[in-house]
């Protein structure tokens, strides 16, 4: 691979770690079917060390030179707050079954050194179920709070099209950024860029307090692993977008 070569990616794979909290809705005094719960997640509730994006499909390896250009010294991480949805089905150390519905957002960060997180594009959750060993989860590309957006610092603007198509374009443009912006209808984006998450949360793996009629607290260490689709302007149909990781982007910010 080249310098300027960008990186054409399928699937992303990350870590994390999540902090759950219940209340005891239908008032049986114990955790149960019926329950309500509220999820946060990332780096909402811990490091880098635990939540972090571990690679790519097709692979890249942190730590060494990559494909895309950027060099060894990057990250990308994420956090959740606010997801809030209904326990299915509990049973302690065998399953856990959870259905969220829509709100709560999921904040996408590039670092460089660790320690300054930038927020370059959200995800703003529209669901999602959970059955034996994990949990599905969807949502839709949103940009509107990205801070890199709204910080009024010009020379991160670049990260807003971090992500690419490699295939689906919107007025020739393929940056998620710019289909978002772009390819927009009454103030909403008429191009929805899809994303949808398998999260493992097999309920062996959750540490549960449960306090009763107080509710619980449920804790866990996680992997899972993510897609993103872009639409076909002319026809709406999903489209099997990938991930690109533009490296030209990043040089071109720091020349």
């Amino acid at each position: 691979m080249c310098d300027t070569c960008t990186s054409s990616k399928n699937e992303i794979t990350y870590i994390y770690q999540s902090n759950s909290t219940t209340i005891d809705s239908n008032g049986s005094g114990a955790l149960d079917a019926g329950d309500t719960i509220i999820t946060d997640g990332g780096v909402a509730v811990g490091n880098l060390t635990n939540n972090v994006v571990t690679g790519f499909n097709p692979s890249e390896v942190f730590g060494v030179a990559n494909d895309n250009g950027y060099g060894d010294n990057w990250l990308l991480t994420f956090g959740f707050t606010g997801l809030t949805g209904t326990v299915v089905e509990y049973t302690p150390g065998v399953s856990l079954e959870l259905a969220y519905g829509p709100g709560g957002s999921f904040d996408l960060y590039y670092t460089e050194d660790g320690t300054t997180l930038y927020n370059f594009m959200d995800i703003q959750v529209t669901g999602a179920v959970t059955g034996s060993g994990g949990t599905l989860l969807a949502g839709v590309v949103d940009f509107a709070d990205a801070d890199v957006l709204t910080d009024g610092d010009p020379t991160n603007d670049w990260m807003l099209n971090l992500f690419h198509s490699d295939g689906a374009t919107c007025g020739g443009q393929s940056g998620y950024y710019d289909i978002w912006s772009t390819c927009d209808g009454t103030g909403l984006p008429l191009l929805q860029i899809t994303f949808l998450a398998d999260f493992n949360t097999n309920a062996s793996t959750i540490n549960v307090t449960d306090n009763g009629a107080a509710g619980a607290i449920l804790t866990g260490n996680h992997d899972g692993s993510a897609v993103f689709n872009v639409p076909e302007p002319s026809t709406l149909a999903l489209f099997g977008g990938t991930l690109l990781l533009l490296g030209a982007s990043a040089r071109r910010r720091k020349a």
